[in-house]
């Protein structure tokens, strides 16, 4: 079935789509900086040695079957653990090890503390990127990294969460709105570094050191979901050369249907520079996501068990959706094909690597 034929087009289709997901993100900022979350997020518990939320310090009901440490009638009191960043977002701006005790708290105005809530603010900018990235350049990289990040959140709020049940720290301004075990956060961060590190490093000629230690650099391609692969360069030489045709709006060369099915996706970039581009693009990556489950821990919104557990999940996650999915089923050969079909094109689809390590 091929595509309509009219001027509105997939591509534009596209462009209304992130329209829409840029106003989403100006109504979320907007609604966020307008409310003062020192006053509106912040979380109220009984001062009893059980964790009981109530209304406010004037809500003189809630806590009046409880005991205090004294013995006397429990009261209604502002939890040291600070206040919720943002509604839907969670992150605790201050955390402590005993909401009852405002000196165990964590002052949100050091240096580690500004760090730990830019690094727990990560995995939702970066998945946020890969979907603006992907919306606005049609590319299939940041939408293959967009799914694996958005399949590891679902399976961890829709199953694993719900199976275990186990609490965030006392602390934590996210106790009574949801579970800690695993840790979202260390799931996705630690889960995306792997499946990235995996699509630059399987089958790169050399992992330690780098295209530049190869006497015949030249023939080495990248591979969409593959990484570097090297082709031999005697077979190239007998193949019949690729046909290709220009794109109506961008003038960039595109295969055609039949040469789609084998072409190998090639990095724009030469592989032989910059120097250590992979090692380099991979230590990237480690600065941004390897640090969230720590984070996590510092702003005592997870225990240190609940993030290594989430990490572990990520990496097994990612993984399974590398190897199984990518390179098993051949899912990104299918959507090189698509790309440079009749759809993908009336889609703006591609499947080429422009915005160098992301």
């Amino acid at each position: 079935m091929a595509p309509p034929s009219c001027p509105i087009t997939g591509k534009h289709l596209r462009y209304a789509l992130l329209t829409g997901v840029l106003g989403y993100l100006i109504y979320f900022l907007y609604t966020g900086i307008s409310q003062d979350p020192t006053t509106s997020n912040v979380v109220y518990i009984c001062n009893t040695n059980l964790m009981v939320e109530c209304d406010g310090v004037d809500d003189a009901t809630t806590c009046i079957d409880y005991k205090d440490a004294s013995g006397q009638e429990s009261t209604c009191i502002e939890s040291s653990c600070g206040y919720k960043l943002f509604d839907h977002i969670d992150i605790s701006v201050a955390g402590t090890s005993d909401p009852r005790d405002e000196s165990a708290g964590t002052l949100p105005d050091l240096f580690v503390s500004v760090m730990a809530i830019a690094y727990s603010l990560m995995p939702y900018a970066i998945a946020f990127v890969y979907l603006v990235l992907f919306l606005s350049t049609g590319s299939l990289v940041p939408l293959s990294r967009f799914v694996v990040f958005g399949a590891i959140a679902v399976l961890n709020e829709a199953i694993f969460k719900r199976l275990v049940k186990e609490h965030r720290p006392e602390g934590s301004c996210l106790y009574f709105q949801s579970y800690g075990m695993p840790s979202g956060h260390a799931e996705t961060s630690i889960g995306l570094l792997t499946y990235i590190l995996l699509e630059m490093f399987v089958m790169h000629p050399n992992i330690l050191c780098g295209l530049t230690c190869q006497k015949d650099a030249s023939n080495y391609t990248f591979k969409l979901g593959y990484g570097w692969i090297k082709t031999n360069s005697s077979d190239s030489d007998n193949e019949e050369p690729l046909q290709t045709n220009n794109d109506e709006e961008t003038g960039e060369a595109v295969l055609n249907n039949e040469a789609s099915s084998t072409a190998l996706i090639q990095h724009k970039q030469d592989p032989t520079t910059p120097k250590w581009f992979c090692h380099i693009c991979a230590l990237l990556y480690t600065i941004i996501f390897l640090p969230v489950p720590f984070s996590r821990v510092y702003l005592h919104d997870h225990y240190s068990d609940q993030v290594l557990i989430g990490g572990c999940i990520g990496v097994v996650v990612s993984i399974l959706c590398y190897l199984g999915l990518m390179r098993g089923l051949g899912l990104h050969q299918k959507m090189s094909r698509f790309a440079n079909g009749e759809w993908g094109q009336w889609w703006g689809i591609k499947s080429s690597w422009d915005w160098g390590f992301l």
